[in-house]
C-alpha cells in the first residue's frame, strides 16, 4: 500500500458574466427603485366639492401630518386617509362623526396621484357612517420617480 502526502492544493474558479445576466441584474435593480407618488394639495378643486385630505398611515406605520408626498413602492398599500373638508354646511360635533377612512391603494411605477377628500352635500347628516365622504384620486399623471 503506497501512502499519498498532499503537501498544497490550489484550485482556480473564473466567472464570466454574460451579457443578459448583467442586463437582468441591472433591469432588477432598476425595478426596485421603481415607485408612484401620492400627492395632497392644501387647495384641491373645491367646485367639484374635493377638500384637503391627511394621510395618516401607511400600511400601519404612521406619517407625518405635514407630509405632503409620499413615494411607494409598486404594488397594494393599505392607506388611512382623514378628510379636512372646511364647508359651512357641515357641523361637526365632537366625537360623533367617522373622519377617516382605510382604503387599498394599487400604485403604479412613475405614476403621480392627487389625492382629496370628496364631499357629498347631500349626504352631510351621515356623519357618524363616514358616508359623507370618501378619498379620490382627482388627477392622474406620469411623473418619473426612483427610491
Amino acid at each position: 500500500m503506497k501512502k499519498l502526502l498532499i503537501i498544497g492544493m490550489s484550485l482556480c474558479f473564473s466567472f464570466t458574466a454574460s451579457a443578459s445576466t448583467v442586463a437582468t441584474d441591472v433591469t432588477a435593480q432598476s425595478k426596485a427603485n421603481e415607485c408612484g407618488t401620492i400627492v395632497l394639495y392644501e387647495k384641491p378643486p373645491r367646485t367639484k366639492n374635493i377638500y384637503h385630505a391627511v394621510i395618516n398611515t401607511i400600511d400601519d406605520q404612521v406619517v407625518s401630518p405635514k407630509a405632503m408626498r409620499f413615494a411607494l413602492s409598486p404594488g397594494k398599500h393599505t392607506i388611512k386617509v382623514i378628510e379636512n373638508i372646511q364647508d359651512n354646511s357641515l357641523t361637526r360635533r365632537r366625537g360623533e362623526m367617522k373622519n377617516y377612512k382605510l382604503i387599498t391603494f394599487e400604485v403604479k411605477a412613475n405614476e403621480k396621484y392627487s389625492l382629496g377628500a370628496k364631499f357629498y352635500r347631500n349626504k352631510r347628516s351621515k356623519l357618524k357612517t363616514g358616508e359623507y365622504w370618501d378619498p379620490i384620486v382627482w388627477k392622474s399623471s406620469e411623473k418619473s420617480c426612483s427610491l
